[in-house]
């Protein structure tokens, strides 16, 4: 989805020769896993980080374009609205000081970020949902300006049949507003990482992010307020959901399957699978076709891209032309600080391969018992209860504390991580996260309870910890 296409409209003309290329091109994804073509090489991980531009009162500001064009960094990016960017890093080896190296290396896009936003009179923020955001803001005109974010609304409409975006939570408040656009999606920001996977080991590693997922989703929480109430601590998980609701195949428990979820099942034997239901069972969203070599997967590629399962298979071509797999964990909220997203991400990967080692693992978590133990963890964060490989239900604090996160520094020990990165990022950001109980959720739940629904005064104090890259953990309210 980051590539630019060259329409806003299209025709069913379009849409046939785009299915066309597609059903050709997922026959030659099809070859290369049945020849087993994709590289083995050791695994990389890599991140993308999306973030606020906020003014001095720390209401949204729409400048993205003016912002990105200024700054000329070509790991800063447009997002959906104009309210946002993102920030990519390169792909590293996960090994020795990976995470570190990340960090240093995101540090210091961020800080670029950080000053050039400050010379705009502006600040940089990083956020899952932004509390000051105002329904009267999500309108088309604050919608960045390329054609890919005015196709992908103009098509989900269609295909919606002109239904309103309903966006309908509940949590300490009540939230339920409708929108003519799909442009409330960009109140949903996050960080996603990248993990390479081989053929072999991917059906394993993509069903055990599914299990993760729900881990994720309360060390991570950051999206508590959303239009100044109080409702899921990762709110931005029914925000993205709802914001892109559109029905496609129906699954066999009866329900439709959608755009944005947590998947359908389990992997059974092969990645290629989630390829052929994305051909088969979802209707194509942007049929925006060219003539490009067949074995770029070009339209494999963009249709994938408008399917956003939590945790996502990605097909790449790596730098000899070799073909690549690696997933995308998209669960993980933004911020708060640098520090804290790779804390975030060195558990993840900690955390997937430890489930990764885990005998019959779909076996002990059914699917839907892993579906219910992540919105269960978005909704009530580190307060929420998991069902467990050994068929009971857990308090995830208890559980993390006991027996996930000693898995996790076994898993990270698997790809030869530095002791020092252990220390760093599990014991001593991620492991007295969860003693405190003191995520990015709890602390600005923590503060309003103290403070008030002083939302502006949240987040002035909210951006000077950020400033100091000081983990969320040690943040006082």
């Amino acid at each position: 989805m980051g590539i630019e296409i060259d329409s806003v409209e299209f025709s069913s003309t379009d849409e046939e020769i785009f299915h066309k290329k597609l059903k050709e091109e997922t026959k030659i994804l099809k070859r290369w896993f049945d020849e087993e073509m994709f590289d083995t090489s050791a695994p990389k991980c890599g991140l993308e980080l999306e973030a606020w531009l906020v003014d001095k009162d720390f209401i949204p500001a729409p400048s993205s374009d003016e912002f990105i064009n200024k700054l000329e960094h070509p790991f800063v990016v447009p997002e959906i609205s104009k309210f946002n960017f993102e920030l990519n890093s390169d792909p590293h080896n996960i090994t020795n000081k990976v995470f570190s190296t990340l960090e240093e290396e995101t540090l210091e896009i961020w800080k670029k970020c950080e000053s050039f936003a400050e010379q705009m009179n502006l600040k940089a923020m990083t956020i899952g949902t932004l509390p000051t955001l105002r329904d009267y803001m999500l309108t088309m005109d604050n919608l960045s300006p390329q054609k890919r974010y005015f196709a992908l609304n103009n098509r989900i409409m269609k295909l919606r049949e002109g239904k309103p975006t309903v966006l309908d939570l509940e949590g300490r408040d009540e939230l339920k507003i409708e929108h003519q656009d799909i442009i409330t999606e960009c109140a949903a920001t996050s960080l996603q990482i990248h993990f390479g996977v081989t053929q072999q080991n991917g059906p394993r590693y993509y069903n055990a992010s599914i299990v993760s997922s729900a881990f994720m989703a309360a060390i991570g929480a950051n999206s508590p307020f959303f239009y100044g109430k109080e409702l899921w601590d990762e709110s931005r998980i029914p925000i993205f959901e709802q914001s892109v609701n559109l029905k496609s195949f129906r699954r066999g428990d009866g329900k439709f399957a959608t755009r944005v979820s947590l998947g359908n099942g389990y992997v059974r034997k092969s990645l290629l699978e989630l390829f052929i239901e994305n051909f088969d069972g979802h209707p194509i969203l942007l049929p925006d076709h060219h003539d490009s070599d067949p074995e770029w997967l070009d339209h494999v590629r963009l249709h994938n891209g408008t399917i956003w399962r939590w945790n996502r298979p990605l097909i790449g071509l790596n730098k000899n032309g070799k073909p690549c797999l690696r997933l995308e964990f998209r669960v993980p909220s933004a911020g708060p600080t640098v520090a804290d997203a790779l804390a975030n991400m060195a558990f993840q990967i900690g955390l997937v391969h430890y489930l990764y080692t885990i005998d019959d693992l779909t076996e002990k978590i059914s699917f839907e018992q892993a579906s219910e133990n992540f919105y269960e963890a978005s909704k009530k964060g580190l307060d929420a209860s998991l069902h467990w490989i050994d068929g009971s239900k857990r308090n995830i604090q208890s559980l993390i504390l006991n027996e996930v996160l000693p898995g996790v520094k076994e898993g990270l020990k698997a790809f030869n991580i530095d002791e020092s990165e252990i220390q760093k990022y599990i014991d001593d950001i991620i492991s007295p996260r969860i003693r405190n109980g003191m995520n990015g959720a709890n602390w600005q739940k923590a503060w309003v309870h103290k403070n008030g629904n002083r939302f502006q005064e949240l987040l002035e104090q909210y951006y000077s910890f950020q400033k100091q890259n000081l983990p969320v953990h040690k943040w006082t309210y």
